[in-house]
């Protein structure tokens, strides 16, 4: 069967010896010596066509490209890209597992590589076929291809596109041209890298220059998206290929926005992989050029490393514990995670390890950690144009959420203190008010924002959008807050009311009332209870299966802006606009202590992870810490030009944010 090589033949099938397209007249051969048996592929750059070379005895086969692009608009661009491919293979070809280039030319208007045909299934066919690859596959994978890119590297050639569909599996019958040369073993040549169409060459100029953005975006590293690729960026890239691998999950299903990062590990079904190789996996796909491996030969000595240690034990599955089955599909723990799941199994008990970062629970006698009395400012940021009524820590604590008079909310990055974006900066998506209030679902994939407009607003942290509006509310939406289940969402409301949502349906399910506006509302850590704070000056306990009020505590003299659970739920603390917070003991339903230090109202309290520490934000411009056991004010500093009105702290404990009427968000770092 010969196939002709016009783009707009309407019948590209000819018999096998004919010379020309019995529908068009097009020359079948290419160059006298080259017939397209068949269409392999055809993309916007052109076609690929599997072909015989009839030159030689044998036929073998090849691969031509056709220079062909449709609806290009820079056709320029795409010529200089077709012609660079012919000129990174002649280059590079020589290497046994790199496409030779056999023929680069021009017939009929049209532009030609001829290059060797590789017999076998790409990556992504055999992904499709087989399912996902095991940790022993991936060894093999990065054992096989770093010497590749270090070869490529080393011609000071960049790939900038590498994915499953680019890594050919050579048939094991298959054997290389014999008029290729090269150093590498035998044994190294099962698999091929291809395409190299997207290929550019690293002099300094060019890597100093900031140029097309070229490659496939879901496996493309960060920098390579402004077009700045660096030597580096193929270890991304490949790094991405092994996580896709893994988890048979396309790559954007796996980063997470919030963490800045791939979350592949918690996708591994049934798939064990060892911490050694998720090290190097992580270290590869790291969003910081710095952060990664710097070349391909230190990603095989760190294998080398991996190989070299005796009894290394491949990780045994691991079911997690049923709330992180409900928030992931599937996962597979850290060291010390599955340590404390398997002794949690056995029923052994293991002593729990104090360090300055793994702060002892509420109740745990601590001898070693002393409470801090100092604070340092990490940064600023200023981007909001208004008022900062609420911030919040993601549940990994490596990204914050602030709501803003401005009507918007900004999530930003804390470790490079980058705004990472804007939700709600247009008037279709976003609150038409004040943002008053926001809250991370405990996976920390949903945002929920509370407004002045009256409504509630789900945002994805994913794809930064937002996906459903409720409406229920009369008045200004003052607080939100997830259940530690993450299937209840509380509002309180200037409507005087409290509403309890099912945040998979966004349906009312209970609505509770005070007698006047609820500036704020929290769950108790076991989600059973619901403590709410009005403008009536009371604080309100209820029931959140039956909806029915537990007990009121009405000793405050004014409104109360604030209320907050201990982590262990002894404990309630409450701010008041008469510059006091106020302790209750949840055992006894008693106020515990007054804790007075503000001279203005109290704004908000939060506890700190261990339950040891209050902070709170006034009025009055400052921050308090607080002593929980002994009531003692630890640590008192100005920190804003206007009010404090908002506060939140990470889940390490070890940093504060706070929002401002000054229009600032602050991070501060105890010590």
């Amino acid at each position: 069967m010969s196939y002709c090589l016009n783009p707009h033949c309407p019948g590209p099938q000819n018999p096998e010896q004919a010379n020309f397209c019995q529908n068009c007249g097009t020359k079948l051969l290419l160059a006298q010596r080259y017939r397209a048996i068949r269409l392999i592929a055809t993309g916007g750059f052109g076609r690929t066509l599997l072909v015989q070379d009839e030159y030689k005895p044998s036929l073998p086969r090849c691969i031509i490209k056709q220079f062909y692009p449709q609806g290009q608009n820079n056709a320029h661009k795409a010529a200089e890209l077709f012609q660079q491919e012919a000129v990174r293979l002649e280059q590079l070809g020589k290497h046994p597992q790199i496409p030779e280039l056999l023929a680069h030319l021009e017939q009929d208007s049209y532009q030609y590589i001829v290059q060797e045909f590789i017999d076998g299934q790409n990556l992504a066919q055999e992904l499709a076929e087989t399912g996902a690859f095991q940790e022993k596959q991936i060894r093999s994978l990065l054992k096989n291809l770093l010497p590749v890119l270090q070869f490529i590297h080393q011609g000071q050639v960049i790939h900038r596109d590498i994915k499953p569909e680019n890594i050919i599996r050579r048939c094991t019958f298959a054997i290389p041209s014999p008029e290729k040369q090269s150093s590498v073993p035998s044994q190294d040549t099962e698999l091929v890298l291809v395409d190299f169409g997207a290929a550019k060459h690293a002099t300094a100029t060019a890597l100093a220059k900031t140029g097309t953005t070229i490659g496939s975006a879901a496996y493309a590293a960060p920098e390579q998206t402004f077009g700045k690729a660096v030597f580096a960026s193929d270890l991304y890239s490949l790094g991405v290929t092994c996580i896709h691998l893994l988890t048979n999950i396309e790559p954007f299903d796996l980063y997470e926005p919030l963490e800045s990062g791939f979350a592949w590990r918690y996708y591994l079904v049934n798939n064990p992989v060892s911490e050694e190789l998720g090290c190097i996996l992580d270290k590869m796909i790291q969003s910081s050029i710095k952060l990664r491996y710097q070349s391909a030969q230190e990603v095989l000595q760190a294998l080398t490393l991996l190989e070299a240690i005796p009894n290394i034990e491949e990780t045994s599955s691991v079911l997690l514990p049923p709330k992180q089955v409900s928030e992931k599909k599937s996962g597979v723990a850290s060291k010390q995670t599955r340590r404390h799941q398997d002794a949690e199994t056995q029923r052994i008990e293991i002593p729990r390890k104090q360090t300055s970062e793994s702060p002892p629970v509420m109740g745990e006698t601590c001898n070693l950690l002393t409470l801090p009395t100092k604070i340092s400012l990490t940064t600023t940021f200023d981007k909001h144009l208004g008022a900062v009524y609420a911030v919040a820590f993601s549940p990994n604590g490596k990204t914050l959420a602030s709501g803003s008079g401005d009507k918007t909310i900004k999530l930003w990055e804390l470790n490079t203190e980058w705004e990472i974006c804007t939700l709600g900066d247009s008037w279709f998506s976003g609150h038409s008010q004040k943002v008053r209030s926001i809250a991370f679902t405990p996976t920390g994939k949903t945002l929920a924002s509370g407004s002045e407009d009256k409504t509630i607003k789900f945002w994805s942290t994913r794809t930064f959008e937002q996906f459903r509006t409720i409406k229920g509310h009369a008045n200004s939406v003052n607080s939100v807050a997830f259940s530690p289940d993450g299937k209840t969402l509380a509002s309180g409301s200037g409507d005087r009311t409290i509403k309890l949502w099912q945040v998979r349906t966004g349906k009312e399910e209970q609505s509770l009332e005070h007698l006047f506006e609820v500036f704020s509302v929290a769950f108790s850590p076991d989600g059973t209870i619901l403590a709410s704070g009005s403008w009536d000056y009371i604080i309100r306990l209820w029931d959140v299966r039956t909806g029915r009020k537990i007990c009121t505590f009405d000793k405050h003299l004014f409104d109360v802006f604030s209320v907050a659970f201990s982590p262990d739920g002894t404990i309630l603390a409450s701010g008041s606009e008469e510059n006091t917070i106020k302790l209750w003991d949840l055992r006894t339903f008693q106020e515990k202590q007054t804790l007075t230090g503000h001279t203005n109202s109290v704004n908000s309290v939060v506890f700190s992870p261990d339950g040891r520490i209050l902070a709170s934000g006034s009025k009055d411009k400052t921050i308090n810490l607080w002593d929980v056991v002994t009531g003692k004010l630890l640590c008192h500093w100005q920190a804003h030009s206007d009010s404090v009105l908002s506060l939140a702290i990470s889940s390490d404990g070890q940093t504060i944010a706070s929002g401002s009427a000054d229009g600032t968000i602050k991070i501060w770092q105890l010590r």
